[in-house]
């Protein structure tokens, strides 16, 4: 016969019971409040019964003191212990206990017990009156007892029922109850506003989010309520916003560099070519198979040493440029006067100064100096200078004066009265390899980056540089050079 076989299988659980309860923010936030309500309205009748039950037992002890007063005055009186029972309530318990202890009167119980020792005897016995709650061992009822001496020696004690009456919660005035009720319920309502504006701030910032994991965020469409909560949002939304920018100026600043590095590669290249191609041909005559004439040999010798002092002054001026915007901070800084840095770029290019008949004014007092580079301030002048000299043409006025200060920065004017250049070209003058006259240039022996050195070491030395033509006549160049 077969037999079957059977897995045990665990038998499946309720999905209901499996599945977790989720309450929306409204619904906890409902479910906490009442919570707290219960917890406070159960807080208040602790505690207000508390209260209540020393209040009764304050005014019952004080009622039953007034009663044995009565009493003790009627018994020294001589008064009959019967006649005192009927000034008393119905349900007071009168006793009298002798100076041994043993009960000599009792109207409810009789007990056997010595009552020395309790405490309201004692008590009484020491102060004028003793008082004391507790439950009674003959009746097992709870009693407030209060005692006192009788003139003859004998304690005289009264005791009242301790019966706790929670009735005064019934009588609570319902102006209160409508108060707490009101409180809660505006309560709960007000936290449900601020609540929705807070969880509309969270939505947002969520929908914010996915958008910009997206890559499509939408500024405009994005609002906050006018709430501190919405405040905080807003300003999380306006630095991702600067953020996004920064970066997206990151990225065109670096496009924009690797454009300026490619564009000064190929004309750095294009500006070899030539001086190259030069001497490579000067000296494929020099050492060519036919023989060279000696004046001849000594015209390509000086025109290859030209081209080759050109291409020495191409490399150091690229070279300087790239130190100021790559490692600006191997330039050291140190007092240099600017009078005196002028003077030293004037004196170097004298000869070619007093060639073009050219005058020099100097208007820089000898009293302005600042903390920077002198190589660079000495680049300024020199290539100001050299550009007036060699462009602006002869029988020129140059002139340089510091023509304001403020408490930061000290500001020059640098001037020729020569001939200007063609407007289209003012906010070109400073771009590199940049040549108005491409065949004077080439000339004089130019690189095209003399007015761009100018420009960066005046950045360098946090100013500012422009150009314009004078109304006069001839080029001026505004800068600044901070203190």
């Amino acid at each position: 016969m077969a037999i079957r076989s059977t897995t045990n299988i665990p038998p499946q659980k309720n999905k209901a019971t499996m599945k977790k309860i989720h309450l929306s923010h409204k619904q906890r936030l409902v479910f906490y409040f009442l919570l707290s309500f219960v917890l406070y309205i159960i807080a208040v009748v602790v505690i207000q019964t508390s209260i209540s039950k020393k209040h009764q037992r304050e005014t019952k002890t004080e009622v039953a003191k007034t009663y044995l007063s009565i009493a003790q005055k009627e018994l020294n009186n001589g008064q009959d212990i019967n006649e005192v029972l009927k000034i008393l309530p119905q349900n007071y318990r009168l006793t009298i206990i002798n100076n041994k202890g043993s009960v000599c009167y009792d109207n409810i119980a009789n007990s056997t017990a010595n009552h020395n020792e309790r405490p309201e005897i004692i008590s009484a016995k020491t102060d004028s009156v003793g008082v004391y709650f507790r439950t009674s061992e003959t009746t097992n009822q709870d009693y407030i007892y209060v005692a006192t001496q009788l003139a003859n020696g004998n304690t005289i004690r009264i005791a009242t029922p301790y019966e706790v009456s929670n009735q005064y919660l019934a009588n609570i005035d319902n102006i209160l109850l409508y108060i707490a009720v009101f409180v809660f319920f505006a309560a709960i309502l007000l936290a449900i506003y601020f609540s929705d504006k807070f969880l509309g701030v969270m939505t947002t910032l969520k929908n914010f989010v996915a958008s910009a994991e997206k890559g499509n965020v939408d500024y405009e469409a994005v609002h906050f309520p006018d709430t501190y909560s919405g405040e905080v949002g807003s300003k999380i939304i306006s630095l991702y916003k600067q953020l996004e920018i920064s970066k997206l100026q990151i990225i065109e600043e670096k496009d924009r560099n690797r454009k300026m590095k490619q564009e000064m590669t190929n004309n750095i290249s294009h500006e070899l070519k030539t001086p190259v191609s030069s001497i490579r041909g000067y000296l494929e005559i020099l050492l060519g198979s036919k023989p060279v004439p000696d004046d001849k040999r000594q015209y390509f010798l000086e025109r290859s040493y030209s081209q080759t002092l050109r291409l020495s002054n191409l490399i150091n001026d690229v070279s300087i440029i790239n130190k100021m915007e790559e490692s600006a901070e191997l330039f050291q800084k140190e007092k240099i006067t600017i009078a005196e840095i002028a003077n030293e770029a004037i004196v170097e290019l004298e000869d070619k100064i007093q060639e073009r008949n050219i005058t020099i004014k100097n208007n820089i007092s000898d009293s302005i100096a600042i903390n920077g580079n002198h190589s660079l301030v000495y680049g300024i002048f020199r290539n100001l200078i050299e550009n007036a000299v060699f462009y602006a043409g002869d029988n020129i006025t140059i002139g340089m004066e510091c023509h304001r200060e403020d408490q930061n920065f000290y500001y020059f004017r640098f001037y020729d009265t020569g001939c200007g250049i063609d407007e289209k070209y003012i906010t070109r003058i400073f771009d590199r390899f940049l040549r108005i006259d491409e065949g004077r240039s080439r000339k004089n022996g130019g690189t095209g980056l003399g007015l761009s050195i100018v420009k960066h070491a005046v950045l360098f030395h946090n100013g500012g540089i422009i150009a314009k033509n004078a109304a006069t006549g001839g080029l001026e160049f505004f800068f600044s050079l901070e203190k």
